[in-house]
């Protein structure tokens, strides 16, 4: 089951490259607020300019991959011979690795842009650490906690994207777009609401990392009953 999953993982990677070109245009399109500051740091003074992060296009990656593997590679994975149950544990290690090397990356990104805009007296810097306040609690818990976050969207995405072929996809898509519309103007709900996405996003780690990894594992899980069911 290992070996046949990581093959289904090693080919749903080689099919992401629409997700890495996408990806890598956002990055050289934000770098260019870089050149402009490059201008204007001269003429005016910058200590209330703030710049957003380059890292947070990384969070593009896991997020297109979880729309792309569903939609596209199942059925050709299927067409190739592939088991569906291999395909279950194959995304599921692809959303792992991918969430894991995304938060490395991007705190490195994110510590190294803070370094640089602090050095050159450019402001100050938005990074998904002092967002969510990840950064607070270390290097170790900003990764941990953004891989946390990275993987249950992925599997939040993954499993909606699968379901919408399906008549109770759209169901799952309307009751998602009502219960937001409906909690936010009710006190009650929409305090049940903001606590979930403190939760998941604003928590210490011990609160939020188990959090988010038992939800994601959850959620997708509900893809063993949806695959088994799906038309090749």
């Amino acid at each position: 089951m290992c070996k046949k999953g990581w093959a289904i993982a090693k080919l749903n990677f080689k099919s992401l490259k629409t997700a890495y070109i996408i990806t890598a245009i956002v990055i050289v399109g934000m770098s260019s607020n870089y050149c402009i500051n490059v201008f204007i740091a001269n003429s005016m003074d910058m200590a209330d300019n703030y710049n957003i992060s380059m890292g947070w296009t990384l969070w593009l990656i896991p997020v297109l991959a979880s729309i792309l593997i569903p939609a596209r590679n199942f059925r050709r994975t299927m067409n190739l011979g592939g088991k569906r149950d291999s395909f279950f544990w194959g995304s599921l290690e692809v959303y792992a690795i991918l969430a894991g090397l995304v938060s490395i990356a991007v705190t490195i990104m994110d510590y190294a842009e803070s370094n640089l805009i602090e050095r050159l007296n450019w402001g100050g810097i938005f990074t998904s650490g002092n967002v969510f306040g990840w950064g607070e609690y270390g290097v170790l818990a900003a990764v941990f906690q953004q891989f946390a976050f990275l993987f249950l969207f992925a599997a939040f995405i993954h499993t909606l994207t699968a379901l919408q072929d399906k008549w109770y996809g759209w169901v799952a898509d309307v009751l998602i777009v009502a219960i937001i519309s409906v909690f936010t103007p009710i006190a009650p709900l929409r305090t049940a609401l903001a606590w979930f996405f403190r939760t998941i996003l604003f928590s210490r780690p011990l609160t939020q990392i188990p959090f988010s990894m038992i939800l994601a594992l959850a959620i997708y899980s509900l893809n063993k009953v949806i695959f088994a069911r799906k038309a090749i």
